[in-house]
């Protein structure tokens, strides 16, 4: 709830001041978002845990009421852009989003984000951003400290940059980086992280066709582990995220576009498929570090989208998503544990205020 009183507080000072900013400073514009969701499995369970939940044979109680839920998201976001520097256009923006669960508001989520994007040249433009999300939980894992189920959520800051080259309009090329640093609450501090990312972007247009495709290289280091609370499970492996995390990521992503007009509107569909291999980089062995010995995870996901443009400021967005995880380890319980489906479909509905 408090999050949604700060974006409704963004969303008064942004309605009262817009007109303002365009004549002092520069152009703005204010946009506001709707959206809902629907989300197969909100807490990516297994196969096996979603059965467990089916037939509540669970040997522990989940803290959600069911394994899908409905979304709701609240976004506003502001832009201004001027010419600061050199006649040539920069854009600044900043994003809030809310979003509630009918269902189950554990998994009620809040984020900001900041970005300044620069015109460099008539080919070069470059663009810094900021995101900051205050808590995503996860799920309930056992505390390796005292053997209690607790609540696992962790906070998410990222810094990034990106350089776009565009030679000409049909094409252009960009480089980015990412910075990210995970900090989970003061029972699962072993699983606090850093990670860093280096991606190639390039983009073609071709008529009615915007075709993309890129790769990106992630490191991840767990920061907050130690070799000293590795201890042998012998009761049974259960799901969580403990012992050495440390991994590395190859992500590849393509995207295509087209875009037509229909019934006298602005339109366009989209589809995005990105594949993210990840091998966990401990040495240890199974005995000591079963959840990470020897384990690969291959990630894959696939989103359709429909736009239309029904006027200058309203925008619908029609969509669906699917996304697979299938992990590999040394110790073959792994993949019953981590292996995971899920299915999205949404709808968002967007306002413009000039």
């Amino acid at each position: 709830m408090k999050y949604l009183l700060q974006i409704l507080s963004l969303i008064l000072i942004g309605v009262s001041s817009v007109q303002a900013i365009e004549t002092r400073i520069g152009d703005a514009t204010v946009q506001f978002t709707w959206g809902a969701l629907y989300d197969s499995n909100i807490l990516r369970y297994s196969e096996s845990d979603r059965t467990n939940f089916k037939n509540e044979t669970e040997t522990y109680k989940s803290p959600i009421r069911s394994l899908d839920d409905l979304r709701t998201d609240y976004k506003i976001s502001a832009e201004l852009r001027n010419k600061f520097w050199k006649k040539r256009t920069t854009a600044l923006r900043v994003t809030a989003d809310f979003a509630h669960h009918a269902m189950n508001p554990i998994k009620n989520l809040g984020w900001v984000s900041l970005s300044a994007r620069q015109d460099l040249s008539k080919e070069l433009i470059s663009s810094i951003g900021y995101f900051y999300e205050p808590r995503f939980f996860i799920r309930d894992y056992t505390d390796s400290h005292t053997g209690l189920r607790q609540h696992c959520d962790f906070a998410l800051q990222q810094f990034k940059g990106d350089l776009i080259f565009r030679p000409v309009f049909l094409y252009e090329i960009a480089g980015q980086f990412k910075l990210k640093s995970y900090r989970y609450n003061e029972i699962f501090t072993e699983y606090d992280g850093n990670s860093w990312a280096l991606g190639l972007n390039s983009v073609y247009r071709l008529g009615d066709w915007r075709l993309s495709a890129g790769y990106t290289f992630e490191r991840l280091e767990n920061t907050g582990f130690s070799s000293s609370d590795l201890i042998p499970d012998n009761s049974g492996l259960t799901d969580s995220e403990f012992g050495q995390g440390d991994y590395d990521e190859d992500i590849f992503n393509a995207s295509a576009r087209y875009s037509f007009i229909g019934f006298r509107r602005e339109m366009n569909v989209q589809y995005n498929f990105e594949t993210s291999n990840r091998a966990f980089t401990t040495s240890r062995d199974m005995l000591i570090d079963a959840m990470h010995s020897g384990r690969e995870d291959l990630i894959i996901e696939h989103s359709l989208a429909y736009n239309i443009t029904f006027t200058k400021q309203v925008g619908v967005e029609l969509g669906v998503g699917n996304f697979t995880r299938d992990s590999e380890a040394s110790d073959p319980k792994v993949s019953d544990l981590k292996d995971y489906s899920r299915m999205t479909t949404w709808v968002e509905i967007t306002y413009e205020l000039k």
